[in-house]
């Protein structure tokens, strides 16, 4: 046995293994080190290693057979052992392996010691950046860029907890179902190409990772149809996901099932009206050119059956003739207004019909079998909330009309066209006039979100149709009936006088009783420290809540910022997190926060349910309690030697600044404010609480951020009053993009920028 091992050593085989095997091994070692370095992942050191795998072998095979001798490379059977180069020179070959093993354990120690800390330095340095990155595009709305960068960097995340970091950054876990189960989802950033999708699984599933934003889902199971949907996703509204999938051949193809539910209508100038709708059926696209050819073709103009509704004109009711007479084309024949000789332009087979009258749009619905959507319907299955993600995406600013669903700028349930095109007549009368719904390739960008009414006989070659089917499903009467607007004018309204507005004041006025402030609760995050306050409110022998959020990385006195919420506060019954402020930007720069806990808000849950109730004097009673929370909230700061309460900031958003007005006249103690997303209400209030009253005595410097096509608070009817109004000599107007929120890395640079010029300069 011992002469065989002898005789081995001897071999060339041998000796060529363990050369080989290291060599080997520093390859892979310095491969590891360099390759992250110029970029290459994982996937690129682990090729190597095989490649270096499979050549081991015929590098053996070659060894065994052949050897170098003297007079050259034999065959092993050939050799006299006593002439080959390793016989004689083994000793030194022996030596040359000893001194690549000496340099592979010196290599070994060395980047151990020495490279291991920096490479683990550098990996830290590389994924804190990378997550940072990442955060910054999450905070500019750029959900798909955001997405894609993660998808980038989490192969090199060797932390773990870093690693979710990531994707809880630019992703959200919920729960997807189908009906039937069993189908199989794949997801994609919504602005994005089906080459980005990726497989998520099969139905059931408790914990689908969806892209921020509006992910778009694609769901599919055989024998059944492909379901191709979008989801707003945010922590705002995170809830698990059920989708019905249909049999293939049980909706039309030209039509989508939009699951019904219960939701609020929030059209600027229109009552906010709470409806519950059932399930139904509504056009994928805009009725085409192609198809509304077949309804002139087959006498539709001509045949009374389809014209059911009574011709109304300026109060007086015409005879069908009379009033079919006005609906011929360019060449005086039935048809569209922009046709000519009863056809449709050359070219324009599947572009949306246009120019035509909601007497056309419905007349067309009864021939085509189906129906106009009633304003319920059609905001249901356009979502005007998700404006950020559709516009951008949809036919504005063109030069005409495009083939129905060529942009790409779908609503929720994978409806083409609903936001531009052309604008799409609703059911619902609206004084003398009809809805026309979504705006037009020429419309601005703010009319997707208008609830836009005109006449009847209208027939801009803007106006379109879009058709539904309710399936029989129980509606709501009132779904159809006419819906009147409550705008309210303010071209012609004006805040009451002085002498009025004195005795509004009054109401706010509360007696300067003790505090009786406790610190209950201290939690420490990150950033900042939160202390939870309770203290006496200046009504009811209530208690007041006020969180105060300071910055561990700053030195006081800290300047105060006092934020308002949005509506969401009313709705939802426990306040945010230690960790989960909306605007972290503040007490990362410096600043301490102070949110109230507002009578009616979060955990201080009222008989309040509604943002606005015009008639009730329960809301009116609240907005003076609410000035009331905030005045001693202020009181409050007064007794803490590390805020620098002569220099106060306030902010609010959407719902908070629609009330700013109230707030920031009644309290002098402000110095400054950023209104975020708010504007004039469009309803009829108590003058007591009305903005509009308290708008001119708003003195204190004021910048208001919002969105031209914001559909909560409409830049012409809203927006623009709420500014004229305002009484401060500093003051500005800044428009961003997006939706009713803009995009969180502008609001910083916004808001930061307005607080350093009237806050850091005050005087001490």
């Amino acid at each position: 046995m011992m002469s065989f091992f002898a005789d081995l050593e001897q071999r060339n085989v041998f000796r060529v293994a363990a050369a080989y095997l290291v060599v080997a091994w520093l390859i892979v070692q310095v491969v590891e080190t360099v390759f992250p370095a110029f970029g290459y992942g994982d996937e690129s050191i682990r090729n190597i290693v095989i490649a270096l795998g499979v050549a081991f072998i015929p590098v053996l095979v070659f060894a065994w057979i052949f050897e170098l001798t003297p007079e050259g490379l034999k065959k092993e059977k050939d050799i006299d052992r006593s002439q080959s180069i390793i016989h004689t020179t083994g000793r030194k070959l022996d030596f040359v392996i000893i001194g690549l093993l000496i340099v592979a354990l010196g290599y070994f120690a060395f980047d151990k010691i020495v490279l291991d800390p920096k490479r683990d330095a550098l990996a830290t340095v590389n994924t804190v950046a990378g997550l940072a990155e990442v955060r910054d595009l999450v905070g500019e709305d750029r959900y798909a860029d955001a997405y894609a960068r993660a998808r980038e960097l989490d192969p090199i995340f060797t932390d773990e907890s870093l690693r979710q970091q990531l994707w809880s950054a630019v992703s959200l876990n919920v729960g997807l179902t189908s009906a039937p189960p069993g189908a199989d989802v794949w997801t994609r950033p919504y602005i994005s190409s089906e080459d980005d999708r990726e497989h998520l699984g099969r139905t059931p599933m408790d914990a689908a990772r969806l892209p921020l934003g509006m992910p778009r889902l694609t769901l599919e199971l055989d024998g059944y149809r492909t379901l191709h949907v979008a989801k707003a996703m945010s922590e705002w509204w995170m809830e698990d996901i059920t989708y019905r999938l249909e049999p293939l051949g049980s909706v039309p193809d030209d039509m989508v099932r939009v699951q019904g539910g219960s939701f609020e209508v929030y059209f600027p100038g229109f009552e906010i009206q709470t409806i519950e709708l059932p399930d139904f059926l509504i056009d994928t696209t805009e009725v085409t050119n192609r198809q509304y050819q077949r309804f002139v073709d087959a006498g539709g103009y001509s045949d009374p059956k389809y014209w059911k509704q009574p011709f109304v004109k300026a109060g007086r009711r015409l005879t069908v003739d009379g009033a079919l007479k006005m609906f011929v084309d360019q060449t005086g024949r039935p048809g569209p207004s922009h046709w000519e000789v009863g056809r449709y332009p050359d070219g324009m087979a599947d572009n949306p019909v246009g120019g035509i009258s909601w007497y056309e749009a419905a007349a067309y619905a009864r021939f085509a079998g189906k129906q106009l959507p009633t304003l319920y319907h059609w905001y249901w299955a356009a979502k005007p909330y998700m404006t950020q993600f559709m516009v951008p995406l949809s036919n504005f600013g063109g030069e005409g009309t495009a083939p129905v669903g060529t942009f790409a700028g779908t609503s929720l349930s994978e409806t083409y066209d609903m936001a531009g095109n052309v604008r799409e007549w609703a059911w619902n009368q609206s004084g003398e006039g009809r809805f026309l719904l979504g705006g037009g390739w020429s419309d601005p960008e703010y009319m997707f979100t208008d609830a836009n009414a005109q006449s009847p006989f209208d027939r801009n070659e803007l106006n379109g149709i879009r058709l539904m089917d309710p399936l029989g499903g129980a509606i709501a009467s009132f779904a159809y009936d006419p819906i009147e607007p409550h705008f309210r004018d303010y071209t012609v309204e004006r805040p009451v006088s002085d002498e009025i507005f004195e005795v509004y004041r009054r109401l706010y006025a509360y007696d300067p009783t003790p505090l009786n402030a406790d610190v209950v609760e201290r939690e420490v995050v990150e950033h900042w420290t939160r202390e939870k306050i309770e203290l006496d409110a200046a009504y009811e022998s209530e208690r007041l809540t006020v969180f105060l959020y300071i910055p561990n990385d700053a030195e006081p006195p800290y300047t105060p910022i006092i934020y308002f919420p949005s509506s969401d506060a009313i709705y939802t019954r426990e306040s945010p997190a230690a960790d989960a402020f909306l605007f972290p930007f503040l007490i990362r720069s410096g600043h301490a926060v102070v949110i109230p806990v507002f009578r009616g808000t979060y955990e201080r849950e009222t008989a309040l349910r509604y943002e606005t109730q015009p008639d009730s004097n329960i809301y009116r009673d609240h907005v003076i309690q609410w000035s009331k929370d905030l005045g001693r909230s202020i009181d409050f700061l007064e007794t803490r030697p590390d805020i620098a309460v002569n220099r106060i900031g306030y902010l609010s958003l959407s719902w908070g600044s629609e009330l700013a007005p109230v707030m920031i006249a009644i309290e002098p103690r402000i110095t400054a404010s950023v209104l975020i997303s708010g504007g004039m209400l469009m309803n009829p209030i108590s003058p007591e609480v009305d903005p509009l009253n308290f708008l001119p005595r708003v003195r204190i410097p004021t910048r208001m951020i919002n969105i031209p096509n914001d559909f909560m608070f409409s830049l012409k009817l809203s927006q623009k009053p709420f500014y004229e109004f305002l009484g401060a000599d500093a003051k500005d107007h800044v428009l961003l993009e997006g939706g009713h929120i803009p995009p969180m890395n502008s609001v910083a640079r916004e808001t930061l920028d307005w607080f350093d010029q009237y806050l850091r300069s005050a005087p001490e």
